[in-house]
């Protein structure tokens, strides 16, 4: 399915622009001690990653109250463009149920479609050539709602993570996106080393280290993070020790990425005071942990993706809807808050160290908008209006 696009130069991480402020996300342990413990966290599949060629987003839009007439969309802006460019018509289907991103070095970018309505099985499309021209493929079973169910391996595996709960499972394909074998299930974590200690109930995502895959997991057991490991012939928990103070709740792994020194996570631990959330990246064996970010009761995630080199970012609101933005830049730093994004901000764009900006993609019906926050400025600045063909109604 050909497509083309115009587009636009790539944002990223600007240091001298992040400042620690302390409003609305706090930095420090959660609540104390006998709080009621909350479970779970939702995974919001909104995000942006970067490739070769270029940065890849997705958000929903439409009207997002109703089901059948939210639809994903597919954005993309090419390095040295100046533009976002729509790219959902690539999908050839209808994106209810969302869509997935993966990409690796080297590799081609990768976009999933989960099941929704009628759908019942994730048609995939990938590219090497920024969206000029694509390949189909298919999961004969859909994508699980977790934004790492899709990842691409260094050694030409992709790697796909079906179902939900107890009856996970973690698909390969070693070539052909259509032709698929199961790698390892939730129930068969439990039985691998180190399994006894985490106690899987779930599996939440994928991702490969090396061409080694990766599988992280919610653990049942307190404190216990559930990031395994594929080596001689078996799987391994490989996962960081949390500190003390965070040890009261289940852990669990919100995203897990490829760093020059090795793999890094995203952690999350839902308690009745909040969600904290950690990062921890691995270098020779060797976890370093950050400090904690505390987002208080009633402060949804509404993204959170990688922020340029080794970092994340997190997008969320407060119980009263105003939009916070924190990012962590790598390990021996601490989370910093940037200034808050415009309202209705899905996803934030982090992209190389040598780009000028930050970049907010909000949405509101059938428009994105783009906003910028030049390096070493405290304001955000509107810089893109993309009007979005949707066609309300066609799920029906």
């Amino acid at each position: 399915m050909p497509s083309r696009r115009s587009g636009r130069a790539i944002v990223a991480l600007c240091g001298a622009l992040i400042v620690a402020t302390g409003v609305g996300i706090r930095s420090g342990a959660p609540g104390a001690a006998g709080t009621p413990l909350v479970t779970s966290i939702p995974t919001p599949l909104a995000t942006s990653i970067g490739s070769s060629s270029g940065t890849w987003a997705t958000l929903p839009m439409g009207r997002t109250n109703q089901p059948r007439n939210t639809f994903w969309q597919l954005f993309f802006q090419p390095a040295g463009a100046t533009s976002w460019t729509d790219e959902v018509g690539a999908t050839a289907t209808a994106t209810n149920g969302g869509l997935v991103l993966a990409t690796a070095a080297g590799r081609p970018f990768i976009a999933g479609i989960r099941p929704a309505n009628l759908l019942r099985f994730s048609p995939l499309i990938s590219t090497t050539d920024g969206g000029v021209t694509w390949t189909n493929g298919v999961l004969p079973r859909g994508l699980s709602a977790h934004p790492d169910s899709l990842s691409a391996a260094s050694d030409g595996r992709t790697l796909a993570l079906v179902n939900s709960g107890a009856d996970a499972r973690v698909l390969v394909s070693s070539g052909s996106l259509s032709i698929w074998r199961t790698l390892v299930t939730a129930r068969s974590l439990a039985t691998q080393r180190g399994g006894r200690s985490c106690e899987p109930h779930s599996v939440s995502g994928v991702a490969s280290l090396d061409g080694n895959p990766v599988v992280g997991a919610d653990c049942a057991r307190a404190g216990v993070v559930g990031i395994f490991a594929q080596g001689g012939g078996g799987w391994t928990r490989d996962g960081p020790t949390l500190p003390d103070a965070l040890g009261r709740g289940r852990v669990q792994v919100l995203t897990m990425a490829r760093t020059p020194t090795g793999l890094s996570a995203l952690l999350g631990i839902a308690q009745g005071s909040g969600t904290a959330l950690v990062a921890a990246w691995e270098a020779n064996g060797t976890w370093t942990v950050s400090s904690s970010l505390t987002l208080g009761p009633g402060g949804p995630i509404v993204s959170f993706g990688p922020a340029g080199g080794a970092g994340y970012f997190v997008l969320s609101r407060t119980a009263s809807g105003a939009t916070r933005l924190a990012a962590i830049d790598g390990p021996d730093v601490h989370w910093v808050q940037l200034p808050p994004p415009p309202r209705h901000s899905a996803t934030i764009a982090f992209a190389p160290a040598t780009a000028s900006a930050i970049e907010a993609l909000t949405n509101t019906a059938t428009t994105m908008t783009v906003w910028s926050l030049p390096s070493g400025s405290g304001n955000w600045v509107k810089s893109q209006v993309l009007h979005v063909n949707i066609k309300f109604g066609s799920s029906s």
